[in-house]
């Protein structure tokens, strides 16, 4: 799960810009954590505090040696949870919140963001082999929508790909503590 949140938070803190559209500042061909944050700090859009809800939607999935017939197992599942983003996450940054998301273990291949469309693929370290997520959606300072596809490696079986939907959305204040 939290190779779907990391992408999350990142779409969440993202909004319309203009301009250059690719975060990779370097030319290097990877875009780090840094360079998207400073790609969306530049901008000066910064994610909104407050209680968010997250539902990511099964679309597909196809594992190799999946008996016929249930190719589509587990599409359509979903999965809603609620999260708190603090003004001390906001003051904190976007880098600190990418990489606490993603524990160290993804980095962005690619990073592009015009009008409040996004499009990036995302590589993460998993025990079992890289899985390489591509995703493409919109976002605003409070919200995003977006579609991805992750390709990975399953344990005894082989390669394998899933697909999501994900929605998250600002509903109001963090509770009191």
């Amino acid at each position: 799960m939290r190779y779907l949140m990391a992408p999350a938070l990142a779409a969440l803190a993202l909004a319309s810009c203009g301009g250059e559209t690719s975060a990779d500042a370097d030319g290097d061909g990877a875009v780090s954590a840094g360079e998207v944050a400073s790609k969306v700090e530049a901008e000066g859009i910064a994610p909104e505090p407050g209680q968010y809800k997250a539902t990511i939607t099964m679309t597909g999935m196809d594992i190799p040696g999946m008996p016929a017939g249930m190719e589509g197992h587990g599409a359509g599942a979903t999965t809603t949870t609620e999260y708190c983003l603090t003004e001390e996450d906001v003051a904190e940054g976007f880098e600190e919140m990418m990489k606490r998301g993603q524990n160290g273990e993804c980095a962005y291949e690619s990073f592009e963001l015009a009008g409040g469309n996004m499009d990036a693929v995302m590589v993460c370290k998993t025990p079992d082999g890289d899985a390489r997520m591509t995703m493409n959606g919109t976002a605003t300072p409070t919200s995003s929508d977006f579609t991805a596809t992750m390709a990975l490696n399953v344990p005894d079986v082989g390669e394998g790909t899933m697909s999501f939907a994900a929605k998250h959305e600002r509903i109001g204040d963090c509770p009191a503590q």
